[in-house]
């Protein structure tokens, strides 16, 4: 992966993308035929909990715009001690979902890749080129889809890229700044592979629907 210096590669993004709508389509520059959520991962005690399991075992309704706050209480207002973690997928996740996005773009070795300058434990190198989506301020990088799982920064482990797309926009990926989940968006063969996928947990999800809805 490296840094470029020119941002065109990125114009589509910051033109496209809406903060103020609060909706999936808001944090996507484009109209895709299909959605979908990818859970964050969530630890407890050494071991990996689906966000599924946690509603069930605290009896909380489940579904595609569940909220952690909704779901990680039971009924005796004990919280879960685990988290998912906020504004970058592991990883593992990014490997297993890279791997399923590699089949639906014909430039795989051409992928674009967007860091918020605010992480801490790093900075952006000086070079870069920044551009805007959905008013965050984000480093632009180019690189092979495998590059999805390069960490920026040292803070506190690990920091993802929050947006990645490749060359040919067959697909674009989001895990925003403030949110426990990355959106994926692409086309209906791309997201139903991606539903079906293992290690990931993911839901489907619209382009009107919002992660901002808690129960």
């Amino acid at each position: 992966m490296h840094p470029l210096s020119h941002s065109s590669a990125a114009d589509w993004v910051a033109g496209g993308t809406d903060h103020w709508k609060l909706t999936i389509e808001g944090l996507v520059p484009a109209r895709y035929d299909a959605y979908a959520r990818v859970l964050h991962e969530v630890e407890q005690g050494g071991t990996r909990e689906t966000w599924a399991s946690v509603a069930a075992a605290n009896g909380r309704p489940f579904g595609p715009l569940a909220q952690w706050t909704g779901i990680n209480v039971d009924p005796d207002g004990e919280e879960w001690s685990g988290r998912p973690r906020v504004g970058s997928l592991t990883p593992s996740a990014a490997r297993s979902l890279s791997e399923v996005l590699t089949s639906f773009t014909t430039t795989p070795s051409t992928c674009y890749f967007g860091v918020w300058e605010g992480f801490g434990g790093g900075e952006l190198p000086p070079e870069v080129q920044t551009f805007t989506s959905n008013t965050r301020v984000l480093g632009l990088f180019e690189g092979p889809i495998q590059d999805a799982t390069h960490s920026f920064g040292d803070w506190p482990g690990f920091q993802l890229a929050n947006l990645w797309w490749p060359a040919d926009r067959a697909w674009f990926v989001v895990s925003e700044i403030d949110y426990d989940s990355t959106i994926v968006a692409g086309s209906r063969a791309c997201i139903d592979a991606l539903l079906q996928a293992s290690g990931l947990e993911v839901l489907e999800v619209g382009p009107g629907d919002t992660l901002a809805i808690s129960w």
